[in-house]
């Protein structure tokens, strides 16, 4: 779980028959030079590859390390760095949006490029506005420098598909859970109603420029929210946190996560992004059954950094795990929220102590390291060293 600010990059590496690795998100640009980078041509020393990355959804702190990685690994089949053999990423390419066969005229990519400027929220001081020219968006990067790209779902989205799983290297297996077609539709009209808003004059078409001018709008959107009427009481009883009002989170870009389970042999795990618990609780539901739940999972990654809008008790109902993974530094939207931990480590004892790791210590869980609240709910935390690029944890 790589230092990632307030971010997500998790690198997953499974030693069976073969190594098999597994890179989830980059963070911002500063999280793939300071921490992701070394690893990586580490393991290219090691002459190991990537096997899959995933970028989740289109949100700065999982996405911008990514446009830093592509640009400078270059052309797939002669990698500055290191070879990575496929790339799940959802673009404006994979979702019906067009409405018109005709070729855009120059005047109109040059206005499109030109309204397609993104300044990264994590930027060091000093830095240029990168324009959306090609080379300079995870989506341009992957098209010119020849990625295969989505290859495993026939260059479409990447989606769930019942009775269908991805092998890798013959030994580990993933399960998509989501987007469902429901979450790829809400997607489609957010990101239709977005670029017309932003080109009224223009007609959308396959054009790939597109996929820059999606990247910039999804970069740059305000994340979607409910009014949301926060208890202010101060209150450190445990059960009191964990049924507090429950509001789900409604952006559809972050419901638009690209969520999975990594099986092999008998341990897996949940990467849950920044979805929202309805999506994967129905998911769950479809792939396994009701004598099934709770699920154990080896580890949960907890959606959207532990927000308290996208884990609900009844998602927790159907999901267990001896390891909790949450990544962020608390800037920006203020994660984990206390209500989240508190639904995570009070609910009923399925056999084993469960531990939270965590990229930063936080004033604000203090109060959870207290042996007797330990004893009585048999759980630990635990918190990344200061001068390492990230936690650890061997299952």
């Amino acid at each position: 779980m790589f230092e990632a600010g307030n971010g997500d990059s998790f690198f997953i590496r499974v030693e069976g028959k073969h190594i098999t690795n597994i890179l989830i998100d980059f963070g911002y640009s500063n999280t793939y030079k300071d921490h992701i980078e070394k690893h990586l041509k580490a393991l290219a020393t090691n002459n190991e590859k990537i096997d899959l990355v995933i970028v989740t959804h289109y949100d700065q702190d999982h996405i911008s390390g990514g446009i830093s990685f592509f640009e400078n690994n270059g052309f797939s089949y002669n990698p500055n760095i290191i070879s990575v053999s496929e790339v799940w990423h959802n673009s404006y390419r994979h979702i019906d949006i067009r409405e018109s066969e005709e070729e855009l005229t120059k005047e109109e990519k040059e206005h499109i490029l030109e309204n397609s400027i993104v300044i990264e929220q994590n930027r060091n001081k000093g830095a240029k506005d990168t324009s959306a020219k090609q080379g300079s968006r995870l989506a341009a990067n992957l098209k010119y420098y020849e990625y295969d790209w989505n290859s495993m779902f026939e260059n479409k989205a990447v989606m769930y598909r019942a009775n269908n799983s991805v092998t890798l290297n013959q030994e580990v297996e993933v399960i998509v859970l989501s987007p469902t077609p429901k979450e790829l539709e809400n997607l489609q009209k957010v990101w239709k109603k977005e670029l017309k808003k932003k080109f009224p004059t223009i007609e959308l078409n396959g054009d790939e420029i597109f996929d820059d001018a999606i990247e910039c709008i999804s970069l740059m959107r305000r994340p979607k929210s409910l009014p949301f009427i926060k208890d202010t009481s101060t209150s450190v009883n445990l059960e009191n946190l964990a049924d507090r009002e429950f509001q789900e989170d409604i952006d559809e870009i972050n419901a638009s996560s690209i969520t999975c389970i990594i099986k092999f042999n008998e341990k897996k795990l949940l990467m849950l992004g920044d979805s929202a618990p309805s999506t994967i609780e129905a998911q769950l539901k479809q792939i396994y059954q009701e004598k099934d739940f709770p699920i154990i999972f080896n580890g949960i990654k907890v959606s959207h950094h532990g927000s308290m809008k996208n884990t609900s008790n009844s998602l927790l109902e159907l999901i267990d795990a001896k390891n909790y993974f949450i990544s962020t530094n608390g800037n920006g939207h203020g994660h984990p929220d206390i209500e989240t931990i508190a639904r995570i480590i009070t609910r009923k004892n399925n056999g084993f102590v469960r531990k939270i790791y965590f990229t930063h210590k936080f004033s604000k869980l203090d109060f959870l390291d207290n042996e007797e609240l330990k004893q009585k709910y048999n759980y630990e935390l635990h918190y990344k060293v200061k001068t390492e690029d990230a936690v650890q944890i061997y299952l």
